[in-house]
């Protein structure tokens, strides 16, 4: 009998071990080789609730969590009595439908659901500081938590510190969409308060997408006072984003797949940035124009514009290459393939000459390293361009 028990005990126990990895032993254990549904059945049982880490294989941030965060005791300690985990690939297997049904965004994210399938609570991006990131998921599955906080601001409290509240939970959820809505709803009314309402300021700062708003306005009227009250810096920059982002959602694209661009609106805009005397205005119409040219797939317009850009406010290495991608991916005029192939060919032309003109560095100092090496980027694409 004893022994019968025993062969019991190790049967689970390999059945577990081809279902579950712990990581070192004591980290967060994960389902293996079972599906979302599975899963949701598997925490019913227990009584549980359902963790999904939804990660790609390039991404950094996944690495990392996997690595250094979920092994950690103090996470297995907390996860695996309160959850059922699982780990998706969001490019295989399930993964892309995954996807869409839970509109992830960005990675990696992590979703809470209970054992019924409703999510209660996501956190997009990840944190080294292991304790700090199981505090926000603790906040998250209370009162703080996006389940809970949502339905209070449905049920229509507009309350001021809940609404900061709110806002920061949707920011940790990457809903930028409510978090636009939320902030309208905050700050209407309260334009005034934010001279004085630091923390007012910085969800105006975040949020307010939008030049078009009374916050902005008002912001606008009083420049000055919130410029020696606040930074500077950071406000204009904050500020000239706004009036450079807004003329993308004078494009939008029907069920049928037609772009449709309202010319009335940008007109109404342009008079709006003189009104206002936007310094960068000119700009912000040609870049207009540019992604108004790419949306409708007018590349002769586009190879035109992208290189007036350049030559009247030079090569922005972000916005060039981004260019040249769209080219290399949709475009299929040659004159317009050739013309991106000379825009790099300038460019690395001319990084090269900056590098030349580098000063000398004092002995023993090391020159900081570019967060990306155009010039390599633009050689690689100009190879695989020129190839066909």
């Amino acid at each position: 009998m004893k022994q019968k028990v025993l062969m019991l005990v190790a049967v689970w126990c390999f059945c577990l071990s081809g279902t579950m990895r712990a990581q070192d032993g004591e980290g967060v254990n994960f389902l293996e080789g079972k599906s979302f549904s599975e899963a949701l059945a598997l925490a019913k049982e227990a009584g549980k609730m359902v963790f999904v880490d939804c990660y790609t294989s390039w991404c950094g941030p996944c690495r990392m969590m996997v690595t250094q965060v979920f092994p950690q005791k103090m996470m297995g300690d907390y996860f695996n009595e309160k959850f059922v985990n699982l780990k998706v690939d969001m490019e295989k297997g399930e993964g892309p439908d995954l996807h869409k049904r839970f509109q992830v965004k960005a990675y990696p994210t992590f979703l809470f659901f209970d054992a019924d399938g409703n999510e209660v609570h996501r956190i997009v991006g990840g944190d080294s500081d292991a304790a700090k990131f199981l505090e926000g998921v603790k906040d998250g599955l209370g009162e703080k938590g996006l389940k809970s906080m949502t339905a209070r601001y449905e049920a229509g409290e507009r309350d001021a510190d809940f609404l900061m509240d709110y806002l920061d939970v949707l920011a940790a959820a990457y809903d930028m969409q409510r978090s636009n809505e939320v902030a309208g709803v905050l700050l209407k009314g309260r334009e005034a308060d934010m001279l004085d309402n630091p923390r007012l300021f910085d969800a105006f700062l975040k949020y307010n997408k939008s030049p078009m708003t009374d916050a902005f306005r008002y912001v606008l009227e009083h420049k000055a006072g919130f410029e020696a009250r606040y930074d500077k810096d950071n406000l204009n920059r904050v500020m000239d984003m706004a009036w450079m982002a807004y003329p993308r959602t004078f494009v939008s694209k029907g069920a049928d797949g037609v772009v449709a661009y309202d010319k009335e609106a940008m007109a109404a805009y342009v008079k709006e940035m003189k009104k206002w005397n936007v310094e960068k205005r000119d700009e912000i119409v040609l870049l207009s124009d540019i992604h108004v040219a790419e949306a409708t797939g007018d590349w002769s317009a586009f190879g035109k514009n992208c290189t007036r850009y350049i030559r009247k406010f030079g090569a922005n290495d972000m916005y060039l290459y981004n260019w040249v991608l769209h080219v290399k991916k949709d475009c299929r005029d040659a004159k317009v393939r050739r013309t991106a192939v000379g825009w790099m060919k300038d460019r690395i032309k001319a990084i090269e000459e900056e590098k030349a003109k580098e000063e000398p560095l004092p002995d023993g100092a090391v020159r900081a390293m570019p967060m990306m090496d155009f010039s390599k980027y633009y050689q690689d694409l100009i190879d695989q361009m020129e190839a066909v």
